[in-house]
């Protein structure tokens, strides 16, 4: 519903409705992040909306033969409004699901391959172990006198390399424990959509509705 909600706004040019999704969405969210999170997270989203704005303000300006200079900041001012909205719907989805609980679930209701499953699981883990690995690779070549720029294939190489040996390492581990795809599979925890799931979809659509039919 998150991604169908994304679509309706791409595809309008609704301020109202934007907004509407915006603050009912902030709201949803607060409880899950810190101030600081938070801050980090608006001054992201103002600094890509600054950028987008202008976009859409000469973009306008470029198309339109039309000498009006509301109507340009006007264009410029939706175009930075949907960063902002597409942004607290991304925070509010990564905010309130766990990874895990995500592809258990996906496994449980859209017949997820448990090799596509555990591929993402595995993938999710191996993501926070980056960063560490990149600071011991600088190390490394700072100790043999080399300086390289921070995206530098230097740095890239010896990061994908590693990444390929833990997947192989991976799928090592799981073969040797007799992991099989096609077996049948009972779960700890189970998964299935709730009445305030089913209040949730109905929000949405009803939202989306209304801020077409009657915002616009």
């Amino acid at each position: 519903m998150i991604l169908a909600l994304a679509l309706v706004i791409s595809f309008q040019t609704n301020s109202r409705l934007t907004l509407l999704v915006t603050i009912v969405f902030l709201v949803l969210t607060l409880k899950e992040l810190t101030i600081k999170k938070m801050v980090l997270l608006f001054g992201l989203l103002s600094l890509s909306a600054l950028g987008v704005f202008f976009t859409g303000l000469i973009f306008y300006q470029n198309q339109t033969t039309q000498d009006s200079q509301a109507q340009a900041i006007q264009y410029g001012l939706d175009m930075a409004a949907r960063v902002y909205c597409f942004g607290i719907l991304g925070t509010a989805f990564t905010a309130t699901t766990k990874i895990d609980d995500l592809i258990y679930s996906l496994q449980q209701q859209v017949a997820l391959p448990p090799v596509f499953a555990y591929g993402l699981m595995a993938a999710f883990q191996i993501a926070p172990i980056l960063p560490t690995e990149y600071k011991h690779i600088k190390q490394s070549l700072r100790s043999r006198g080399m300086t390289v720029g921070p995206f530098s294939m230097t740095f890239l190489i010896p990061l994908l390399v590693k990444s390929v040996r833990w997947s192989e390492l991976l799928a090592d581990a799981m073969t040797s424990r007799g992991f099989d795809p096609a077996a049948n599979r009972s779960y700890a925890k189970t998964f299935t959509i709730r009445h305030r799931d089913w209040l949730f979809i109905l929000c949405c659509v009803t939202v989306s509705l209304i801020g077409t039919m009657y915002l616009s």
